[in-house]
């Protein structure tokens, strides 16, 4: 039975609304109103501007399935649900092996720093959307269920009877390869040699 979701987008916000009709402007005002404050997280954070764009990016692309998919709970501030998103998407960056000796810093967000906006996001976001897309059935369910159902690896281990590790190796396994594509949509997949 396949189900189809009708979006209503006059009961939506303007900018919900906009984002359903995939409106790049509404993309370029998000993104040069909540990435300030993502970045200064990260930031603080022992993150880099390129981790501040990526976990952002993420975030982004949550919003935009939350909106497309009709999940968006009503009166959702965008700012706070893209912030909420990416300092969780950081965190979990934060507590990987490779950034154990980090020390997080609990602030809360604050927008003083104008950045500049990046012209060519909206391509990268659907390029990514499409990538997504293809990834296979397991990795879109583990991915599903841990940032958008905001499930722990336990819960979706125990969901699909396996071992809370196996989950934790396929959740890393295919952010490897969305982050392996997303470089080389970026043109980076040379420098990473």
């Amino acid at each position: 039975m396949e189900r189809t979701t009708t979006l209503v987008t006059d009961t939506l916000p303007e900018w919900a609304a906009a984002l359903c009709r995939n409106d790049t402007a509404t993309l370029r005002a998000l993104y040069k109103m909540h990435f300030p404050g993502v970045k200064q997280y990260v930031l603080q954070n022992s993150g880099t501007s390129d981790d501040a764009q990526d976990v952002f990016q993420e975030a982004i692309s949550v919003l935009w399935l939350s909106v497309k998919e009709g999940r968006l709970v009503a009166g959702t501030d965008p700012g706070g649900f893209i912030y909420k998103v990416a300092k969780n998407k950081w965190l979990d960056v934060v507590r990987s092996a490779a950034h154990k000796h980090m020390k997080v810093v609990h602030d809360e967000r604050s927008m003083d720093r104008p950045t500049d906006v990046s012209d060519d996001i909206e391509d990268r976001l659907v390029r990514l959307r499409e990538v997504y897309a293809k990834l296979d059935d397991k990795c879109r369910t583990v991915l599903d269920r841990f940032y958008f159902e905001r499930k722990d690896l336990a819960a979706i281990a125990d969901e699909m009877g396996v071992e809370e590790e196996s989950i934790r190796t396929i959740k890393y396994r295919c952010m490897m390869k969305l982050r392996a594509v997303r470089n080389v949509i970026r043109g980076e997949e040379n420098e990473a040699s």
